[in-house]
């Protein structure tokens, strides 16, 4: 199957812009967003069990594996008929999904969070106004107390405020923060940072940072794959 480049997906919705008599700015659609976005996530297909029923046990087109690398992100059996809840990403942290929407889904008794380093498969992609909802399941397939096989599948919502003015390379980066490519997560999990490290002892672990953010007594050395936090020439948080 053959993909527009998230590169071309922008630039067929610039010359439409630039064809259009109005706004000076014109921001890709949800539906260019996706299409851009789906590029670099193909999705993974499932079969059917009867008319109606996914077999999630059962990968028909698998899309790319990715890594899941915080802990917190709410999962359910795949074959559920509940809402599975959403987990929220936002500034480095991941919450559950609260209030009336909450109320309406349920978790079974085999309900659980992803594990870091857990593998995924991205199933769905959904553009909303400043968020991106991901479907995701898991690679593996796990035997209940029962003896039944199963996947489990979560909703992964990353807010993205200002999403209208980003590209999909900038959404991405947010997403490679919480999921990635196993060999960059492995590949940054194998260099230790701990709390108390000096600037010098970061950079000789993770190399010179990309970009460093100097706040006075607060500085931030971003990386490709993840922010590392100094107070006071010190780590107080990796991100």
């Amino acid at each position: 199957m053959r993909f527009l480049s998230p590169a071309r997906v922008i630039i067929t919705a610039s010359l439409v812009c630039a064809l259009a008599p109005a706004p000076a700015f014109c921001a890709p659609s949800k539906r260019d967003m996706r299409t851009a976005l789906v590029a670099l996530y193909p999705l993974t297909r499932v079969g059917m069990s009867g008319f109606a029923d996914f077999d999630y046990t059962r990968v028909t087109e698998p899309g790319p594996i990715l890594a899941v690398r915080l802990p917190g992100i709410y999962a359910d059996v795949a074959n559920t008929k509940n809402a599975i809840l959403e987990t929220n990403y936002s500034d480095g942290k991941l919450t559950q999904q609260t209030g009336f929407a909450a109320a309406l889904g349920g978790n079974t008794s085999h309900s659980r969070t992803l594990a870091p380093n857990e593998k995924v498969y991205v199933m769905q992609i959904t553009v909303r106004k400043e968020s991106v909802l991901m479907e995701l399941l898991t690679v593996d397939v796990a035997t209940l107390g029962d003896g039944r096989g199963t996947r489990y599948r979560a909703e992964l919502n990353v807010k993205l405020p200002g999403l209208e003015n980003m590209t999909p390379e900038d959404i991405k980066k947010t997403i490679d923060t919480v999921l990635t490519d196993p060999a960059t997560a492995s590949a940054v999990e194998s260099k230790t940072i701990k709390l108390g490290m000096s600037q010098e002892e970061v950079k000789q672990s993770l190399g010179n940072p990309d970009k460093i953010v100097d706040l006075g007594a607060k500085q931030i050395y971003v990386y490709k794959d993840m922010k590392v936090v100094f107070l006071n020439s010190q780590v107080s948080d990796v991100q």
